[in-house]
């Protein structure tokens, strides 16, 4: 499997001295820099009770989204097409699956039987045909696929037709339940894409406000954690976050962002 390599710097950060000094000192409410899979084999088993995360699209390889042709600035979402400051977005398909399937593999691990992971990922066309996702989340206990209907999109393939949603994949341990009430949202949310962030492919906040307030979560991981977004939305809902995050520049980016966000919930 093809893992992202870790710099000097992120093996500094990343291993926070294995679990000698407890769970909490080391991860609660903390973001850890470093490589998602070598951080989240840090985490102790059935210790997360959600996790809430975006993982890069790898849509750099693409054949027909529209991601080389270069014109991207009249769309919402360009800032995709500069990619990510940590990762090219641009493995090769296997790889990519690999390295996916066994963060799922990971996250399926560290949360408890009444536990879920909302996975947000993006359907798309490659070679004419629909690629779906299948190959990643095949195997998993997928129990929900939620609608994300959004503004915008990439194509400029006269093909098909611009694609206006994501999906967000709902993987639940048998005993997970939603909180009270919450299955009234449906299975089809229209959020707005984030604008104002500096990070190309942030979560839109109440996007995550409806995942984290449909659960009766007190842990929320996000391994893909780019600006801070869910850890930000764990706050507005009392909850504990943990972050991951290969990029240093993101990690600065999300820390002052939650910063920030404590500054203004102490004048609320």
């Amino acid at each position: 499997m093809a893992t992202l390599p870790l710099t000097r710097r992120h093996q500094r950060t990343a291993q926070p001295e294995g679990l000698s000094r407890g769970f909490a000192n080391n991860f609660i409410n903390k973001i850890i820099c470093g490589d998602v899979l070598e951080v989240m084999k840090k985490i102790p088993d059935e210790s997360i009770d959600i996790v809430v995360t975006s993982p890069p699209y790898n849509l750099k390889n693409s054949t027909g989204n529209g991601m080389k042709d270069g014109r991207g600035g009249k769309w919402a979402n360009a800032a995709l097409q500069k990619g990510y400051s940590h990762h090219h977005d641009c493995m090769p398909h296997d790889e990519y699956v690999e390295w996916q399937r066994n963060c799922l593999a990971e996250m399926l691990r560290i949360i408890p039987d009444n536990g879920a992971i909302f996975y947000n990922h993006k359907w798309r066309v490659q070679n004419g045909l629909l690629q779906d996702r299948q190959d990643i989340v095949n195997g998993f206990p997928v129990r929900q696929i939620i609608i994300w209907r959004r503004k915008g999109g990439f194509n400029f393939n006269p093909g098909y037709f611009v694609p206006t949603y994501e999906v967000i994949y709902l993987i639940a341990k048998k005993d997970f339940k939603l909180a009270s009430k919450a299955n009234g949202y449906g299975d089809v949310w229209e959020f707005t894409q984030e604008m104002n962030n500096d990070h190309p492919a942030a979560f839109p906040i109440d996007l995550i406000d409806r995942i984290i307030a449909s659960t009766n979560a007190k842990t929320v991981l996000d391994p893909f954690m780019g600006s801070g977004t869910t850890a930000i939305s764990a706050l507005n809902h009392g909850r504990q976050y943990v972050g991951i995050e290969i990029s240093p520049e993101y990690c600065e980016m999300a820390e002052e962002r939650i910063k920030d966000h404590k500054s203004q919930m102490r004048l609320w």
